[in-house]
């Protein structure tokens, strides 16, 4: 144990079901104030989930304030909007309900709030934001980014070029988890979301910033998800298998806040710029091209994982049962039902050189350089032919459970 590290987490976390009822007392709690800016997504609006959090905060008469022009991979503009409404209307709690995109507007608008810039004054930190003077409170309605907990925030230019943000004081002050909260998400969602947590938790691990705190909350986040997502698919409304997936998000977000992510996060966020495809489902597909490849340079991590991932080791080497891991990896999601082809995005081999372009571009870099092989050019252009050739032949590649 040569190497020294720090681990922290800036964020509250509350977890229970129906523990989003009590939110009206946190905002009092965390702000002093009675107003609040609720930011969320028009799905969340329609399917009530809003309303549900709003008469929380009616109860305790908080002043709320709802904003829901939020897409999936916001756009800066979306931020700037969410912020000159919290700074109009003076609130001093903003409140993200939703999937990452949604948290991620909440965290980063309440800081944009707190100076007079735009949004891309801040991407890739060029300029740093005033001091935090807004609490935020954090209530996921999936079970994947762990945006509840990170101070990091992903977000696209006029251009739809993905960029980020990051600052200590982005982490929330509060996490609310709540199963019930995610007891509506459709299948393939649920399937989505939750795959992004599970490669959250495996890059995090074997990146090159790892450390045994984040292995612990990592292999333990891999155990969750894999022995609770069939009963999750197959049963919507087991709340105790949800609330374990709930968990292994929030867990594997901790992991990632401090372990960061890899080669799959690198490949999954330039196929978002491409075509704009579901994040869990891009980074899904990146893990599946690269895991063996990954698998041979960790060894021992990656034997570590194969066990959370459910791999009976008797009778295999270590590198066996690291590369055995891949294998169950992928029949996890052909059970799952996620479909993982590209066929309607409009992609195809000629899109290769683009593809390696974004992979190879300044705001790929640290997720590209974390991971714990180094990709060379050739070796981003093979992924890039393997991923357009192989996702691209059928609409349905998996044995689906659902």
């Amino acid at each position: 144990m040569g190497n020294t590290f720090e681990f922290s987490s800036r964020t509250k976390i509350a977890f229970g079901i129906d523990r989003s009822l009590e939110l009206g007392k946190d905002v009092k709690k965390l702000s002093r104030s009675n107003k609040a800016v609720l930011i969320t997504d028009p799905g969340i609006i329609k399917a009530g989930l809003a309303d549900h959090v709003i008469g929380a905060l009616e109860k305790e008469d908080i002043e709320i304030q709802v904003f829901h022009n939020v897409q999936s991979d916001p756009m800066a503009g979306s931020i700037d909007e969410a912020a000159e409404i919290i700074r109009s209307c003076g609130a001093k709690c903003v409140l993200g309900l939703g999937g990452g995109s949604a948290m991620d507007v909440a965290k980063m608008a309440a800081l944009v709030a707190g100076g007079e810039r735009a949004a891309m004054h801040y991407a890739l930190m060029a300029n740093p934001f005033a001091p935090k003077s807004i609490c935020t409170i954090m209530i996921p309605t999936t079970s994947g980014t762990g945006a509840e907990v990170t101070n990091t925030v992903v977000f696209s230019d006029e251009n739809k070029r993905k960029v980020w943000a990051w600052d200590a004081e982005m982490a929330p002050d509060m996490a609310i988890i709540d199963p019930q909260l995610t007891a509506a998400l459709p299948a393939q969602l649920t399937a989505a979301t939750t795959f992004d947590a599970l490669v959250h938790a495996i890059e995090a691990c074997t990146g090159k910033r790892t450390t045994p705190i984040i292995e612990a909350f990592s292999l333990q986040a891999i155990r969750l998800i894999s022995q609770n997502i069939k009963k999750v698919l197959h049963r919507p409304d087991d709340l105790e298998a949800r609330g374990k997936l709930a968990l292994a998000a929030t867990m594997a977000g901790m992991a990632i806040e401090q372990g960061g992510t890899g080669i799959a996060h690198c490949i999954g966020h330039a196929l978002g710029t491409l075509a704009r495809i579901h994040h869990g489902k891009a980074v899904t597909i990146a893990l599946m091209a690269t895991y063996m490849w990954n698998a041979e340079a960790a060894v021992t991590m990656y034997a570590e994982i194969a066990r959370a991932l459910g791999v009976k080791d008797e009778g295999l080497t270590e590198k066996e049962l690291a590369l055995a891991g891949a294998s169950q990896f992928s029949q996890m999601v052909a059970e799952s039902g996620l479909n993982l082809s590209l066929q309607d995005e409009n992609l195809s081999a000629a899109d290769i050189d683009c593809f390696l372009e974004v992979m190879e571009s300044e705001e790929n870099a640290p997720m590209r350089l974390n991971n714990c092989r180094l990709a060379t050019s050739a070796d981003l252009k093979q992924f890039a032919a393997d991923i357009l050739q192989t996702s691209s032949k059928s609409k349905d590649l998996n044995q689906s459970i659902l």
